[in-house]
């Protein structure tokens, strides 16, 4: 292997790695967060969540009230998955509706700064004008877990055009 594409394996490397600054977050350390999705779409595209909302979940109450609120289309409603509040706790970020599929909206990651701010990277994805979307309305919504904090939160936004290649 030449010095020119170890060079560049080590860039490429560099790069992918940080993923911080990928995703619009401030320096900081690195606050894992688990989506309730594993793949890269939104945890759901047909919510009960209408309006906008970034919501930080701390308690067991306010968590079935708003899974109940996300399922109150679909019929039955799934179980409330089980939480430990005393250990963990949810972030939501809510797209609001929109007058087509091709929507969605990811929790990208989160770090915490020196003040205790715990940052999260939100992204929200609109159709291009060349993506096949459904007529239909929506309501993208994502959610994560990450272990408890009791600082406070502030979301940074990131918007994108899919170019559904």
């Amino acid at each position: 292997m030449n010095r020119f594409v170890r060079l560049a394996i080590v860039a490429l490397a560099a790069i992918g790695c940080a993923s911080p600054l990928a995703t619009g977050l401030p320096p900081g350390k690195s606050v894992p967060i688990v989506r309730l999705r594993a793949e890269p779409y939104s945890f759901a595209f047909n919510s009960g969540m209408d309006q906008p909302a970034r919501l930080v979940v701390r308690d067991a109450a306010t968590w079935r009230g708003l899974w109940n609120k996300i399922y109150e289309r679909h019929s039955p409603i799934p179980p409330v998955p089980v939480i430990d509040f005393s250990q963990e706790m949810i972030i939501i970020a809510a797209l609001g509706s929109r007058s087509s599929g091709g929507y969605g909206i990811l929790l990208d990651g989160a770090s915490e700064d020196g003040t205790g701010t715990i940052h999260v990277a939100v992204r929200s994805i609109s159709p291009g004008p060349r993506c096949g979307v459904t007529g239909a309305l929506t309501q993208p919504v994502d959610i994560a877990r990450l272990a408890r904090r009791d600082g406070s939160f502030h979301f940074i936004e990131r918007s994108e055009v899919s170019d559904c290649k």
